[in-house]
């Protein structure tokens, strides 16, 4: 049963972090003084952004309080050795649930985020994503002749 719990657990754990590939850069960017130059962020542009994670992120809180006490709900149902499917299926489906409104959540942050951005601070953003996760699956070791290594460091 426990593994029957951690297959189903890890499983709908990667969907979700799959889905959730928002092509952001991660952590506070937006303060990111490099990055903010390189994107042409503005100083109010800056502050809009600040006050909307900020506002997503209070409501994120309880949202993933509530993704675990789903995830212990579940926990407790599948263990016994006599469990009860349907008791197990609901508490799936409440874990289901509450990961959704999670990346509901998520997602509306993005689009908040978005939307305070330029069409082209935008475009600079995936591309400068892009070129990172080009770099992170170049293999390690000497740079082939021709190619240089990235100057100054990752930018995010």
């Amino acid at each position: 049963m426990r593994r029957l719990l951690l297959t189903i657990l890890a499983v709908a754990s990667a969907i979700s972090s799959f889905a959730t590939d928002l092509d952001l850069p991660p952590g506070r960017w937006w303060d990111d003084e490099r990055l903010g130059a390189r994107i042409g962020l503005s100083d109010e542009q800056r502050a809009e952004i600040r006050e909307l994670v900020y506002e997503h992120a209070r409501r994120m809180i309880d949202l993933t309080a509530a993704v675990r006490r789903n995830e212990l709900e579940l926990a407790r149902v599948v263990e016994p050795p006599g469990f009860d499917a349907a008791a197990a299926r609901r508490a799936f489906g409440g874990l289901q649930e509450a990961r959704r409104a999670l990346e509901d959540q998520r997602f509306e942050m993005l689009l908040a985020v978005r939307g305070v951005l330029t069409a082209e601070q935008w475009v600079t953003i995936q591309e400068l994503r892009r070129a990172q996760r080009r770099d992170r699956e170049r293999p390690l070791g000497p740079v082939p002749p021709g190619e240089r290594p990235p100057r100054g460091g990752p930018l995010f």
